[in-house]
């Protein structure tokens, strides 16, 4: 089952299963950072949930967070939960959020993967800690890699691109173009999830007006990706 798109937002929570609710907010719903705008989103989608947000320090730290939890957290980029009293969110606007759920271990999840968290492994290291903290097999997680920059708009520095591996550095016309999105459906692979459960949403933040754009606007208005338990 694929996404469905409206003026507002994104939704995938098909892609994931009927157990969840996963959405990413479009420009019409407004700038998620300006806090009535979140949380007027919040209520109108995941009604009666409490917002639980991320600190995004670009590292790699994981949280399991609950209704009791304060936000922001600071110095996390990634969360998950059990708790269907919350929803989880994280602010984008060209890094790319990647969600996840598992049906049978009943938990749900988000990480924010700009490329500094993405060259510090914050995938694999998020895989290896769910799969430590929970009764899961890595084969039944189910994720979606959200909007976000692509690999046609991601341009980087000599010396930037020398952080990647090379595989994953294109040069086209002089210039070297990095795509973080293969970087993330792989270290996925790598960590278990199946091919087929790996879900991209083929959203370029940069191309897509619908969507805010760092790189594009040079504007600190941000879009949120959403995840909730059901």
């Amino acid at each position: 089952m694929g996404k469905t798109v409206t003026e507002d937002f994104a939704d995938f929570s098909k892609c994931l299963g009927s157990g969840v609710s996963a959405l990413f907010s479009f420009r019409a719903s407004g700038d998620m950072k300006d806090s009535a705008n979140m949380e007027a989103f919040a209520r109108r989608h995941f009604s009666g949930a409490v917002p639980v947000y991320a600190g995004q320090s670009h590292g790699t730290v994981l949280k399991e967070v609950d209704v009791q939890t304060v936000s922001p957290l600071a110095n996390v980029d990634a969360l998950v939960t059990r708790d269907k009293s919350v929803v989880l969110l994280i602010y984008t606007a060209d890094c790319i959020p990647v969600y996840f759920y598992d049906a049978q271990a009943s938990f749900a999840g988000i990480i924010h993967a700009g490329w500094r968290g993405i060259s510090k492994n914050i995938i694999i290291s998020t895989m290896d800690s769910i799969e430590k903290k929970y009764p899961l097999h890595m084969s039944s997680l189910k994720t979606v890699i959200g909007p976000g920059i692509c690999r046609r708009h991601f341009e980087v520095s000599t010396e930037l691109a020398h952080v990647f591996p090379e595989i994953y550095v294109k040069n086209k016309k002089g210039k070297k173009f990095v795509d973080l999105k293969l970087i993330i459906r792989q270290q996925l692979e790598s960590s278990g999830v199946k091919p087929q459960n790996i879900h991209d949403s083929g959203f370029c933040s940069f191309e897509d007006e619908n969507i805010f754009s760092y790189r594009r606007d040079k504007s600190p208005e941000r879009g949120c990706a959403f995840i909730r338990l059901l």
